[in-house]
């Protein structure tokens, strides 16, 4: 079972579940009206930011001797790679905003950098979890369309895969003992409050203009 826990902890890994949350996003609102090409694009250039470009930096750092765990789970070698990880999320929301995606949009990588802030704060005395925090910046991120009635389909399946997936990655963490319950709580609430939070300030921003 280890090793099924381990390839769920991969597939939702911290880094990657940002870029489903766009590409839901792409997907499920007026935007899937925009051409495949553009869209597949831009979830490219997202995955650029939030992907490739924080796991080569950790993957440097790994080699370099800097962590000496890739996966993070030291608590102690967290600080740099969170530091890289908010920059690239930096870039990621001024390339949305440069290309007028809705503000609501990017507000969702803002609340994901927010999360990320508050993550690295409390991670310097207390070991808080990456992957809740990213499970819980997903659904939060798909409430805030259905809530807002910005979706074009029913979401209903899509809020309950949501919740299963992270009940699934959260028991993950927990058979792997890379966490306690609190610590995987309190990063699915981290996570939820701060992307749905922004996206909603940053939604609300954007009807005032």
């Amino acid at each position: 079972m280890d090793k099924f826990f381990r390839i769920i902890s991969g597939i939702f890994s911290p880094l990657i579940i940002p870029v489903y949350g766009i590409a839901i996003a792409l997907s499920v609102t007026v935007l899937s009206l925009v051409p495949f090409g553009v869209r597949m694009g831009v979830v490219g250039m997202c995955a650029v930011f939030l992907f490739v470009m924080p796991a080569l930096a950790v993957l440097v750092l790994y080699r370099i001797g800097r962590i000496k765990d890739p996966g993070l789970n030291i608590r102690e070698e967290r600080t740099l790679p969170y530091v890289i990880v908010l920059l690239c999320y930096a870039l990621c929301a001024w390339y949305l905003y440069r290309i007028s995606a809705p503000l609501w949009l990017v507000g969702f990588i803002l609340g994901g950098l927010l999360t990320i802030v508050i993550n690295l704060v409390i991670n310097l005395k207390w070991k808080i979890s990456g992957h809740m925090a990213a499970m819980g910046g997903l659904m939060g991120v798909i409430f805030f369309i259905s809530v807002n009635r910005l979706a074009i389909i029913n979401m209903t399946w899509i809020m309950i895969a949501s919740i299963l997936c992270a009940g699934l990655v959260a028991t993950a963490r927990l058979a792997l003992n890379r966490h306690t319950p609190m610590q995987v709580l309190a990063g699915t609430v981290n996570g939820f409050a701060c992307v749905y939070l922004c996206a909603w300030l940053m939604y609300l921003l954007q009807n005032q203009v």
